[in-house]
């Protein structure tokens, strides 16, 4: 390997120069810049730029034989020529070339083959959009930025108190009887979804006007406890749907969804921060984390357990570690309503009035991956029958040669307990996400594939979430709004599955377009295969307003050309 000694010398003026010797040791020899340091020089090579130790092998004889053996070694012409002052500012280092091993080009070859259209189709919705792609760049700036200004604070529609990362000094607050201090404050803040939706899937096309509104209230009581209450006025779930407030284009039909009910209501806090003088010192295990009431639950990323709205009560152990766990988040879930069962057969998310659920919920850290081991089991009803599900997942970081790539690998399975119905199966799902961010840029290239064997039932879906398959991309999700359903709308029944997807940044990340094409094909002959490919634009306007346009177009086998496409208007308070 050659690799070239870079040996910077103070100048009088202040200057560096710099002095190349050809076929040295594979070390970088630097002029550390710490006006304490006295101009000693720092040696440092691929190995030890994070061990100091290891960087002052060589010594400062060494430095002066090779800066003599330099000059020796060219003419004088050359020698003034290497000596003239850089900028004082700028130091320059040059690594040596490295080759990839021929295993791991092997490896890389799909994801390199996948990365090759980010930069000719970004070119090509440049020009279509009339923007700008967003690319980065690691060259320093000549002239210094200075101070910046902090962006203005976007505030929540009502504040009482404190203000949401507002800036000032905090209130004394009040000490309760059992020792906390409560600094109370009152935060309204929501999201308003506004859309217009065609969607058809062959049988009878739909234009729809949609409105949803998700209207929060949150009484921080401390920096661990709050109460959260939460409506959705302009939606109401009935059964095993919602109705949207809105007008039906094609019938010429006003649409009802006006509600008073709460979707949300819990507490959450800690019980070591309510009760702080149980353990004055900080040495029980009384930091346990608890919540109460009405609330959403997710378990492995939406693929097990995807309610928004649920009558639970949960416990939450956390910090736990040991034998490479640096730390262990376990939590235990009873619901005893509002729970909505998942079925590959019937009625996708159909409510179970009567049901009751208890879970297990781990997350594990460790060095190079975050592990997930759930457990859940549903229990009650004879019509929907009882069933255990189990999940295990692995997210982590791999860093080939030409990029770093982020995957999760998730593996679930279902067993009934009692006799096989509808919303009790057995069978497993098999889920894999893939993505990388290509060379200078903040582009995403992911590929998501699936294996569904045998009927994977999940124990609890929201009536508009889908399936599991949801996670897949815009092509297998829905949009939670009116009518407009995933575009390939499969369960996990027996079929494979893949998703490509491109996602491109412009206008300094201010918009965004995605593209995937995917489809799925069944393993037991039913004749359900599916390809499809589906878009996505989004604009930001402001700090609160974003505009997203969908369009896809799919084709199931021995069926009509499915299409559909959206404009939403979505605005956060």
């Amino acid at each position: 390997m050659v690799i070239s000694y870079y040996i910077l010398a103070a100048r009088p003026s202040g200057g560096l120069d710099r002095l190349t010797t050809k076929n040295a040791n594979p070390t970088h020899v630097i002029m550390c810049r710490n006006p304490n340091s006295r101009q000693r020089p720092i040696i440092s090579c691929r190995r030890c730029m994070h061990c100091k130790k290891a960087a002052r092998r060589v010594t400062l004889v060494g430095v002066i034989l090779a800066t003599a053996a330099s000059l020796l070694m060219t003419t004088p012409a050359s020698a003034q020529e290497m000596l003239e002052p850089f900028d004082e500012n700028v130091v320059t280092l040059e690594f040596p070339h490295q080759e990839s091993p021929r295993w791991l080009e092997a490896v890389e070859a799909v994801p390199t083959m996948l990365t090759w259209p980010v930069e000719p189709m970004a070119k090509v919705f440049e020009r279509i959009l009339h923007l700008e792609h967003h690319s980065t760049t690691t060259e320093l700036d000549d002239e210094p930025k200075g101070l910046q200004p902090i962006p203005d604070r976007p505030p929540l529609i009502f504040e009482l108190n404190e203000l949401f990362l507002g800036k000032g000094s905090l209130k004394p607050g009040i000490e309760t009887h059992h020792g906390a201090v409560w600094r109370p404050a009152l935060w309204v803040f929501g999201q308003f979804r506004t859309a217009v939706q065609y969607f058809d899937r062959g049988a009878e096309p739909t234009v729809d006007w949609d409105n949803r509104l998700d209207l929060f209230a949150q009484l921080n009581l401390s920096g661990t406890e709050r109460v959260l209450a939460g409506l959705r006025p302009l939606d109401e779930e009935v059964g095993g749907g919602r109705n949207f407030s809105g007008y039906d284009m094609k019938n010429g039909d006003g649409l009802d969804g006006w509600n008073g009910k709460l979707q949300t209501l819990f507490f959450e806090g800690d019980i070591g921060e309510i009760f702080p003088r149980l353990d004055p010192f900080d040495v029980k295990a009384l930091d346990l984390g608890f919540s109460v009431g009405r609330m959403p639950l997710l378990a492995q990323q939406g693929l097990l357990i995807n309610e928004d709205m649920i009558d639970a009560v949960t416990v939450t152990r956390n910090n736990l570690y040991g034998h490479g766990n640096i730390n262990l988040r376990a939590t235990g879930v009873y619901s005893w309503s509002g729970i909505n069962r998942n079925s590959v057969v019937g009625r996708s998310n159909d409510y179970d009035p009567s049901s009751e659920m208890i879970a297990i919920l781990t997350e594990s850290d460790y060095f190079k991956r975050t592990i997930n081991l759930d457990a859940a089991y549903v229990y009650g009803d004879p019509v929907f029958g009882e069933v255990f599900t189990v999940a295990a997942s692995s997210i982590r970081r791999f860093h080939g040669f030409e990029n770093t790539y982020n995957s999760s690998l998730h593996v679930l399975a279902s067993f009934p307990d009692g006799p096989t119905t509808d919303y009790a199966d057995q069978g497993e799902l098999i889920f894999s996400q893939l993505s990388w961010t290509p060379h200078h840029t903040e582009d995403l290239v992911y590929l998501n594939t699936f294996w569904a064997i045998d009927q994977f039932t999940s124990p609890a879906r929201g009536p508009l979430l889908g399936g599991p398959r949801g996670l897949a991309g815009i092509l297998f999700a829905g949009v939670n709004l009116g009518r407009y359903s995933a575009p390939i709308n499969v369960t996990t029944d027996n079929v494979v599955g893949a998703d490509l997807g491109y996602q491109w940044f412009f206008g300094a990340t201010r918009e965004q377009l995605i593209w995937e094409v995917g489809g799925v094909m069944d393993t037991d002959g039913n004749e359900r295969d599916t390809i499809g490919t589906a878009m996505r634009f989004q604009k930001a306007f402001g700090h609160h307003t974003v505009l997203v346009v969908d369009g896809f177009v799919t084709k199931r086998e021995g069926q009509p050309v499915a299409q559909g496409a959206r404009t939403e208007l979505l605005i956060k308070f």
